[in-house]
């Protein structure tokens, strides 16, 4: 009678609940074998990542993919230890009945963790022999099993950040003699299935090895998302009954393909050709555009920036460039990101209508995901299919299974739009790929083969250049392309992001010299001309002046906007602080006769509320908005309004703000063209009167005091802090009395921003602006500080001295103002709690606002009593609210929320 090998006496997945149909238990071979299948077709030696990574190691892609599967069929060897084993079991089984004292530890020597104490075992005792290395000196030996741990930490490290590898003997307490007997004579029996193709010249190179180190983070990716996908038991259901290996695997296969084909994993969509602008959007193409749609490409790393005027339609030829770019075999979709969570939403309206002419799956379009939880979502769009019941037992309170750790990331979209072949979110979840945050590598997997599309670049401070640089960096080194969208961009931020890829692909730099604007630059490491800036014309639409004049007082702001509403215009005036906007609103609404047609739009609104808003603000003021909508409408808005909404106003007011945010709105100032009746008619004259731009600003004064600013503008300064930038873009705007687009743009913007601008500041406001740069160091230092060293390490321990969990806050912003996720709920007639906006998909993400946590959110009232134990069983309803500060307005006599006015302090609070 045939022995039955020990290790069939392991499980490595249990069922939460006995009563369900099936086996009770996973056994821990098949397991393995689930997520080597899975990690197989992932890495598929006729997927180009596989090519890709193959090439950059000399590798035959057949080799990497035989190579990689066997290592990852190790990637739970630690569920071998008793401690582990201990965590479940099965009455009138097979399965061992472990002895160990040694409780589990799911915080400190958690399955992946104990996994490299196996594993180090396994070097001394059986992989010599079976990897064909006993003829090699020790020496050979140890580089051999240095190149093998590269990916070893790849695949021990699945649960999504690198495993510890301090002090690894310590976790022998944990495990019994026959545990490793076991995990060896499975071992023996993998690499007998798999027959690793192993190049031992390639393996005891340095070189080599340093390369394999570069994509280790690439690996670590396919790892997690195997072992999720793997995990997944409404397709990989429980044996447990033994069978050989090689059966299970055949088995195994099968399954895989069935489970990939079900997400939008198992390959690339299909690139529909590109036509031409207005084949794809039905209107001649602007002169950007037109050059965006014939600029010669190819499928090397590319890095585009492309300057023009607000309504020049950068959004079109970005995206007819990444068409062209999918087409040239550079990539496989992109990721669109933007400044805000209130301009993503707005973008991925514009990008859904159109994504489905650029990309096709043929059996099943292709998934869009927003990367913020818009109801839209789910009634415009298919998402992107990868989960699975929560059914397998927990292992412990630290040591989450790949099932639940799964749902939590594809529970929150933003996330997810990254693994989707579009996904259109904030450029804050891109960064998050090169900082030491716990699935960190998925999120640069999901980047991989994707055009990368930043708008508003030029809005990035010092600490986001910082994690910018990196990605951009890393990004390029994984052979990506990146667009880069901006209408205000300095000379010296251009030279800087120009450096950056061409110092990552080790070309030299090249100095800029063309200062037009518009002005495309394409940056190229295959060309024989690495670096290439093309002037372009503007579109004649939107070339036009705009004339500047300043106004002292808000008495005088609301005095201008009565006025209009008086002659039907609509009114826009753009506040730089939440406080000021609600207070300008309240005088505004109580002065008019319809207040009804006054609107406030800010950032301290649910989502829900701030969509609906969002909404209204295009209808009145929107491109399809005609002169009876538009009439007497007033909008007081924050920043908020200037960010990608496709909107614009008769008259327009704005606070006195950096140059560059001026020349912003002052783009939203007639920026549709239209006739005597108001409605928009493309390439006509403008039947308005001349567009005025009114800046509330500080009284000029050529020798100002140090609180020029701060006398009267003190929130402005708390803002912006540079009264010195704001000055210099005062006294540029009125040597001018214009702006004049695009032959001013460049001018105003180096007028503020340029090296020899800072020595143009006046003497008493110098100091605050040395503080300012003093500060912008600093920020450029911490943000390097807490950047993954990726460039040094491979996937491992050693690429930062911390790594953070998924929930935690590790800002791709500096802020010395920390934010908090305030979850608004209600108590129902019932007397139930629930959350403020009522949802079937999306109740909690509709119903967060963002506040200031020392301002605001540490002083909100806390739950009452009587409501706790109904906010537990919210909290077991709905996972995320653990995770969220909870406030129930109606108890809070200090602060209040509603759905016109968003969050405010009431009014006995100072």
């Amino acid at each position: 009678m045939e022995t039955i090998p020990s290790y069939f006496k392991y499980w490595g997945k249990a069922k939460k609940d006995s009563s369900q149909d099936g086996a009770d238990y996973h056994l821990l071979p098949y397991h393995c074998l689930d997520v080597a299948a899975v990690g197989e077709l992932l890495f598929s030696s006729e997927k180009q990542v596989t090519k890709d990574l193959a090439e950059f190691l000399e590798l035959q892609p057949e080799q990497l993919q035989r190579l990689f599967t066997f290592c990852l069929c190790l990637h739970d060897l630690g569920k071998f230890a008793s401690a582990f084993q201990k965590l479940y079991s099965a009455p009138n089984s097979d399965l061992l009945i472990p002895e160990c004292c040694k409780e589990y530890d799911g915080r400190e020597y958690r399955h992946d963790r104990m996994g490299l104490f196996f594993w180090q075992d396994l070097v001394r005792e059986k992989l010599p022999e079976l990897l064909g290395l006993s003829s090699c000196d020790n020496r050979d030996k140890e580089r051999c099993f240095d190149s093998l741990m590269v990916i070893m930490n790849s695949v021990l490290g699945h649960h999504g950040q690198p495993i510890n590898t301090n002090s690894p003997r310590s976790i022998k307490a944990y495990t019994e003699p026959h545990n490793l007997a076991a995990a060896r004579d499975f071992v023996v029996d993998i690499v007998a299935l798999f027959q690793p193709m192993v190049s031992l010249e390639h393996f005891k190179s340095a070189e080599w090895r340093r390369r394999l180190e570069q994509v280790s983070w690439q690996l670590a990716g396919i790892a997690v998302l195997a072992d999720w996908v793997g995990s997944a038991n409404d397709y990989f259901e429980y044996h447990a009954v033994p069978m050989s290996l090689e059966s299970y695997w055949s088995h195994a296969q099968k399954t895989a393909k069935d489970a990939l084909a079900s997400t939008d994993l198992d390959r690339a969509p299909f690139v529909r050709p590109f036509q031409s602008i207005e084949a794809h959007y039905g209107f001649p193409p602007t002169p950007l555009q037109k050059w965006a749609a014939s600029v010669e490409v190819d499928s090397t790393p590319q890095l585009f920036i492309l300057e023009d005027v607000t309504g020049a339609g950068k959004t079109e030829a970005a995206l007819a460039l990444t068409h062209r770019l999918m087409e040239a075999g550079a990539a496989d979709g992109f990721y669109f990101g933007l400044p805000t969570m209130a301009t993503s939403n707005a973008m991925f309206s514009r990008i859904a209508s159109h994504y489905h002419q650029m990309l096709d799956a043929q059996e099943k379009q292709p998934s869009i995901v927003l990367a913020h939880g818009a109801r839209e979502m789910n009634e415009l769009f298919r998402e992107a299919v990868l989960s699975s019941k929560a059914t397998d037992k927990p292992y412990s309170s630290n040591d989450e299974t790949a099932t639940v750790q799964c749902n939590h990331w594809l529970a929150d979209s933003r996330k997810k739009a990254l693994l989707a072949p579009i996904g259109v979110g904030t450029l804050d979840q891109a960064l998050l790929a090169v900082l030491p945050r716990r699935h960190q590598s998925l999120r640069l997997l999901g980047l991989n083969r994707k055009v990368l599309i930043f708008d508003e670049v030029h809005a990035a401070d010092e600490y986001m250049f910082e994690l910018l640089e990196s990605l951009l960096s890393l990004h390029l080194h994984q052979g990506g392309s990146v667009i880069l969208l901006t209408a205000t961009l300095s000379q010296k931020q251009r030279e800087k992001l120009t450096a950056i890829w061409l110092k990552s692909a080790g070309l030299p730099a090249t100095s800029l010299k063309n200062t037009h604007f518009p002005l495309a630059t394409k940056v190229s490491i295959s060309a024989s001309e690495s670096v290439q800036e093309i002037p372009l014309k503007s579109r004649e639409d939107v070339s036009r002046t705009v004339a500047v004049d300043f106004i002292k007082s808000a008495d005088a702001c609301i005095e201008l906007i009565l006025d209009a509403v008086a002659l039907g215009q609509c009114v826009v005036w753009i506040r730089n602080t939440v406080n000021d906007a609600i207070e300008a609103y309240q005088r505004v609404m109580a002065l008019l006769d319809k207040p009804e047609n006054c609107l406030l739009f800010h950032s301290r609104f649910v989502l829900q509320d701030r969509k609906n808003t969002e909404d209204r603000v295009l209808e009145y003021f929107g491109k399809q908005s005609d002169g009876d909508v538009r009439k007497g409408k007033v909008l007081i808005a924050t920043q908020v309004f200037q960010e990608s909404l496709d909107a614009d106003a008769d008259v327009m007011i704005s606070d006195i703000c950096p140059i560059d945010d001026l020349i912003q709105r002052a783009g939203r100032l007639h920026r549709h063209t239209r006739d005597d009746t108001g409605a928009y008619q493309r390439t006509i004259t403008d039947a308005r009167p001349s567009p005025v731009l009114y800046i509330h600003a500080p009284t000029w004064s050529e020798n100002p005091a140090s609180d020029w600013l701060s006398k009267d503008f003190l929130t402005t300064q708390y803002v912006y802090r540079s009264p010195g930038r704001l000055w210099l873009g005062m006294r540029e705007l009125k040597t001018l009395g214009r702006i004049q687009m695009p032959t001013d743009a460049r001018q105003l913007i180096e007028s503020v921003y340029s090296d020899a601008a800072y020595d143009q500041i006046p003497e008493m406001l110098k100091h605050q602006e040395n503080e300012l740069i003093g500060g912008e160091r600093s920020k450029a230092a911490k943000a390097k500080s807490q950047l993954l060293r990726w460039q040094e390490y491979g996937y491992c321990d050693r690429s930062s001295d911390h790594w953070y969990e998924d929930n935690s806050d590790i800002s791709t912003r500096y802020s010395d103002i920390e934010t908090v996720e305030v979850l608004l709920l209600r108590v129902t007639e019932e007397g139930h709690l629930t959350s403020w906006v009522e949802d079937p998909n999306f109740a909690i993400q509709l119903s967060t606002v963002k506040l200031s946590k020392n301002k605001y959110a540490d002083k909100l009232a806390s739950i009452p009593p009587h409501l706790e134990g109904l906010l537990e069983g919210l909290e077991r309803r709905y996972k995320p609210v653990s995770f969220l500060k909870c406030w129930v307005p109606e108890y809070d006599k200090n602060y209040a929320y509603d759905s016109v006015l968003g969050f405010s302090e009431q009014k006995e609070v100072l």
